[in-house]
């Protein structure tokens, strides 16, 4: 069977955006789908993102495909560089990497944020990766999204007026996810 991991970023499960119709998407194209919960908001350690991952390694290592987002896009190179772990196809979701200070109110997520020799690293565990952005982030400055795309050699695929897919987006779906899945697994 093959096998999605789905990671959230810092607010929590894609359900709340997403994640419920990607979910049976998935299920409907016959993917197991692994979703764990990481630490949320003001609770998030790097620490406990890699203890709450070590938790599905064998999954994450099983995967046909990881779909992240936002802070699940950085998270997602630094766990498979540190654990050397290679993937046929990561799609991430309003994917950035940050180029300069985000201000006091994210200090706390810096030590999030890949450094380009795991950029490195990761364009060669990784054999395709995608990157879903709009127009309109309020999170990432373009600069960062076409950053992170640059560093991961990551293809972009751009959504007009969706924000940051999150909750406060109204993002109920994304099909563009599903249709990248279907090209890399030939449908």
């Amino acid at each position: 069977m093959k096998k999605a991991v789905l990671l959230h970023g810092m607010s929590g499960s894609l359900d709340r955006s997403f994640g419920i119709k990607l979910k049976d998407d998935l299920k409907n194209l016959g993917f197991e789908i692994v979703e764990p919960l990481f630490t949320v908001k003001k609770d998030i350690t790097l620490d406990s993102w890699f203890k709450t991952a070590d938790q599905i390694k064998q999954d994450i290592l099983e995967a046909s495909v990881i779909i992240c987002h936002s802070l699940g896009t950085n998270f997602i190179i630094k766990y498979l560089t540190k654990n050397n772990i290679s993937s046929p196809l990561v799609i991430a979701v309003a994917g950035g990497i940050a180029t300069e200070h985000m201000g006091e109110n994210f200090d706390y997520l810096e030590p999030f944020v890949p450094t380009d020799d795991e950029c490195k690293k990761f364009t060669k565990l990784v054999r395709n990766v995608y990157n879903i952005y709009s127009n309109n982030d309020h999170i990432w400055k373009q600069e960062n999204i076409h950053n992170y795309s640059s560093l991961t050699h990551a293809k972009e695929i751009f959504i007009k007026d969706k924000g940051h897919f999150g909750e406060t987006s109204n993002v109920k779906e994304i099909p563009e996810i599903i249709q990248i899945i279907k090209e890399n697994y030939n449908y």
